[in-house]
């Protein structure tokens, strides 16, 4: 069958304006398909009943009301007699749904696997502090296995599980899934508009790098991103080094956590809580930074660790999850422990006073960057898809 026949229908809990990983990738990877003589129709919760680039091609369900959820189930089974391939992009509610239309029509679906969301619900509800390899081999109590259960009828009953690293792929073949079914797509942003507004990277080096050092973390603030182990170190870097100012782009329910840990280590005045940035902005402050930090206990495959390779800021990244297949130690940045002290402060020190370490690091980012292109996402989503109606 040739590709302009095939028929698509993606499936997602969020696309523009919402902001996020899918809301970012879906109009592109959408768009690049439809070039390629795809059909590709998306369905999706909304705030809003209709944009102008719609065109018919995008159904919106307005999200937050008692009857959303039944109504997107219904229109994604409408939509479903016209399509030959769902895309999902969400495992739980949305897959949930997929996974029941493909049970009532015969219709194939395709999952995006890009990270536990029942470990996520777990860990984030405090039912548990295990980590997310140890949670796929323990039995927990019902409310728990209820959500392991539910993940795994879902990620086996799809035709492909699409994973974004080689970690996340050994997770969905801890919960079950065979190898056969597993296809690594890599993450990418370099479809992304990376033009600098250099008026703002100036202003925050003004604001923020007038003797001293700027280190920035992005991240949703939760206990597992590690934000408290960068806050932990500052006293002593600052004693080391002189003033440095840490920058914490995003928001979330660790918030109030992380600034009380700021006052009681009397570093309240170099750590600095920016909330939410637009994603058109976000940039520039990797750009204006001396140092990034992610120090998170788990990562699938972080588009914020492509985007500063982009830009060629020297990164600090903890060697868990997808972090290694794009850090490698001391080639295009430095890996750390999770909230090992003593090892964030020591590469924090080593990049901020190596003279030529941070522009080596970003040369051979950019040698790394193409094995996660756009070009390349695309085409191997391509190539899953004809197969799948082959």
């Amino acid at each position: 069958m040739k590709a302009d026949k095939i028929k698509i229908l993606i499936a997602t809990c969020i696309y523009p304006p919402d902001i996020g990983g899918p809301a970012t990738m879906l109009p592109a990877l959408s768009a690049a398909l439809r070039e390629r003589g795809f059909e590709v129709k998306i369905i999706t919760y909304s705030s809003i009943t209709s944009q102008p680039n719609d065109r018919g091609q995008v159904y919106r369900l307005i999200k937050d009301r008692w009857f959303s959820r039944p109504f997107y189930f219904l229109k994604l089974l409408q939509l479903s007699f016209g399509a030959q391939v769902i895309y999902v992009m969400d495992v739980y509610s949305v897959g949930y749904f997929a996974y029941v239309v493909s049970k009532l029509t015969g219709k194939k679906y395709v999952v995006r696997f890009v990270g536990d969301s029942a470990w996520e619900t777990a860990v984030g509800n405090g039912w548990t502090s295990d980590y997310i390899v140890d949670f796929q081999e323990k039995t927990y109590d019902a409310k728990i296995e209820k959500l392991k259960t539910r993940r795994k009828t879902i990620l086996l009953g799809a035709a492909k599980v699409v994973v974004v690293s080689k970690f996340i792929g050994s997770i969905a073949e801890k919960i079950g899934v065979s190898k056969d079914k597993i296809e690594l797509i890599y993450n990418s942003v370099d479809f992304i508009d990376q033009q600098s507004d250099k008026r703002l990277v100036a202003e925050i080096r003004r604001q923020y790098g007038q003797e001293a050092k700027i280190i920035v973390t992005a991240c949703r603030l939760t206990v597992w991103k590690g934000v408290d182990g960068i806050i932990r170190i500052l006293p002593e870097l600052t004693r080391r080094l002189g003033k440095v100012n840490f920058l914490v782009l995003g928001e979330g329910p660790a918030l109030v956590d992380f600034k009380n840990l700021a006052q009681k280590l009397a570093v309240e005045t170099s750590v600095h809580f920016l909330g939410k940035i637009d994603h058109r902005q976000i940039l520039d402050y990797f750009r204006a930074a001396d140092l990034f930090i992610l120090n998170t206990n788990y990562e699938a495959l972080s588009h914020t660790l492509l985007e500063v390779m982009t830009v060629g800021a020297p990164i600090v990244a903890t060697n868990i999850g997808g972090n290694p297949e794009v850090i490698e130690h001391q080639s295009n940045g430095l890996l750390v422990d999770y909230n090992n002290q003593a090892e964030l402060l020591a590469a924090t020190e080593k990049i901020l006073t190596g003279k030529n370490l941070a522009k080596d690091f970003s040369i051979n980012a950019k040698i790394k960057l193409p094995q996660f292109s756009w070009s390349l996402l695309v085409e191997k989503t391509a190539a899953l898809f004809n197969q799948l109606v082959s």
